[in-house]
């Protein structure tokens, strides 16, 4: 039996975080920028006819056509004839050709509408994974790839979904003998509606396992899962151990198909369920919680122990558990109390979070029966009145309605779920974790440890945090979430940027930069120490460190295709030319 969904709540380090922080310095510092000429053009694939909602254009708008290596921070491209380009940050000289090309993507298919551009993966420190965008997926041999130039070969190509069905490659790890890989497409739906058919996009991945070894000529495909959700994905990876992925999505996804464990239908099951026993009830009026558990009439307030955490109850009853479970969301511990009367034990809770109406008291509990309050019901309803009148007469002091309902277009509609963070098992196709995001927004993931999940940096209030997941404890069924840095009013600054494209940091995080669609770059440093006194005007505060600001111009009109950043240099790759900002 799968256990239940645990909510995870994402808790910034203090340490991390300066309340006190100045904002960045503007520094007219000049950035040693070097440009080298491109041997050819990137590849590149328009959206085709039938490509045409927003999922496609955020995919094809946001794609990153400049891929590095975390292993060995080393750069690549992939040219317009399927050549797979190396470059040679160390040389100097930008006169002689730092690239050098290291395998060429066999052409099984040629470009038609429905296709997706080129991506590729470094799964070990041997092993690189390509998707040509056509519908094959190449397992590559580079070998040490600290000797840039060495050849590469394949060791196994096949098309994992289906004939000529093109798919982006979004993360591959190679573990314990298994390639697993996380692919990526936009498929169509029809709706069956009252007023007729319609169509939507939903996003699909495809979790596909290949079983092989490098020394040998076995590979072959083991497995393959797929799941499937109507949102936009943000953020896809894999579990350390392979285990599970997690997956960042501004609406919910879930298993449809698993080729070795079948999946159970959710809605068949519930037909199939009978009603369960109600063991409990329980009443929400503002940001008080009430719950009455029925006990035996012999029994005394000393066989019952009452355990309440921030987000977990306990009831036990002659040390027998009558009701234990996660909860909905955080409460106030030392705001709680309980009482017993005429066998009916009576728990009452505070919510830590004002104005959050709860859709159930114990997560994934079906055993509990809500209770109505009309006061309450009414409140809400009135709350929310100013969201739905469709007249003039329905709305507060006369005024019209900010919107009417019936004159929205489909792609007006607001997703249905809140955007959340979630950890999906393999075993038993579950969302074991869940993390809301709403309130922070998705801004850039970073690789910072070659082999590991990349980190996600979201945005807190003004600043920007960035999580790194770990593996899940089997034990104590925690999953850990480290808030390991942040870039101090990047969350805000990054918001007024409208051309942006791409957002990037190091591995290190020392700095980060924001790419527009063309010619502008802003660099923000973390903060370093200043040799000289410096002193806030205003506060007369002593300034120990400055953060800097710069901004790069490109001696390019020509679109932006792609940035990376390593530790020392910042890559930005155009039509013609591939960039390096020197930083360190």
């Amino acid at each position: 039996m799968a256990k239940p969904q645990v909510l995870v709540e994402l808790r910034p380090d203090n340490k991390l975080l300066d309340p006190n922080f100045d904002g960045y310095k503007l520094s007219l510092a000049p950035v040693p920028t070097h440009c080298s000429p491109l041997p050819d053009k990137p590849d590149g694939v328009i959206p085709g006819g039938d490509q045409y909602s927003f999922l496609h254009t955020k995919l094809f708008g946001l794609h990153n056509k400049l891929f590095m290596d975390p292993w060995t921070e080393c750069i690549y491209y992939i040219d317009e004839n399927w050549k797979v380009h190396s470059f040679d940050s160390d040389k100097q000289n930008f006169v002689d050709n730092q690239f050098s090309e290291v395998w060429e993507v066999p052409s099984h298919h040629e470009r038609r509408p429905g296709h997706f551009n080129l991506s590729m993966v470094f799964a070990s420190p041997d092993l690189v994974v390509i998707s040509d965008g056509a519908g094959t997926l190449h397992i590559v041999d580079s070998g040490d790839r600290s000797f840039k130039a060495r050849k590469w070969k394949a060791v196994f190509s096949c098309e994992p979904i289906g004939a000529q069905k093109g798919f982006v490659l979004l993360d591959s790890k190679y573990y314990c003998g298994e390639l697993h890989c996380l692919l990526l497409h936009i498929a169509e739906e029809v709706i069956e509606g009252s007023d007729g058919k319609k169509t939507k996009f939903v996003s699909v991945l495809d979790w596909i396992t290949i079983e092989g070894e490098l020394s040998q000529q076995n590979w072959g495909l083991k497995n393959s899962r797929q799941l499937s959700g109507g949102g936009s994905i943000d953020f896809a990876a894999f579990e350390p151990s392979c285990t599970a992925i997690y997956v960042a999505s501004d609406r919910s996804l879930k298993f449809i198909f698993d080729s070795e464990n079948p999946v159970i239908d959710s809605k068949s099951a519930e037909k199939v369920h009978t009603k369960p026993q109600i063991s409990f009830s329980w009443l929400q009026k503002g940001e008080d919680v009430t719950v009455w558990v029925p006990v035996a009439a012999e029994i005394m307030k000393s066989d019952i122990k009452v355990t309440v955490t921030p987000l977990s109850l306990q009831v036990t009853v002659h040390g027998n558990t009558v009701l234990e479970g996660t909860l909905h969301q955080k409460v106030e511990t030392d705001l709680t109390c309980w009482s017993l009367s005429s066998g009916k034990l009576e728990i009452s809770l505070s919510k830590a979070e004002f104005g959050v109406v709860w859709s159930e008291l114990i997560v994934g509990c079906e055993n509990g029966e809500e209770i109505m309050d009309p006061a309450f019901v009414e409140e809400v309803h009135q709350r929310l009145a100013h969201l739905c009148s469709e007249t003039v007469e329905d709305a507060s002091n006369g005024a019209a309605p900010g919107y009417n309902s019936q004159e929205l277009e489909d792609c007006d509609a607001l997703p249905s779920d809140t955007s959340a963070l979630l950890r999906l098992d393999s075993k038993d196709h579950s969302v074991s974790h869940k993390v809301s995001l709403g309130g922070h927004q998705w801004l850039f993931n970073v690789v910072l440890t070659a082999g590991a999940p990349p980190a996600m940096c979201v945005r807190h209030d003004v600043d920007a945090c960035i999580w790194q997941m770990s593996e899940m404890n089997r034990d104590s069924y925690v999953w850990p979430l480290s808030h390991v840095g942040t870039f101090l009013a990047f969350g805000y600054v990054q918001a007024s940027k409208q051309q942006r494209k791409f957002t990037v940091c190091p591995p290190d995080m020392s700095y980060a930069a924001i790419c527009d669609t063309s010619r502008h770059i802003y660099l923000y440093q973390q903060p370093s120490s200043v040799e000289s006194e410096l002193r806030n005007r205003s506060t007369g505060r002593r300034i120990a460190q400055v953060a800097k600001q710069q901004l790069v111009q490109l001696e390019s009109d020509s679109q932006v295709l792609g940035c990376q950043a390593s530790t020392n240099n910042l890559y930005i790759l155009t039509e013609e030319s591939l960039f390096k900002l020197a930083l360190k």
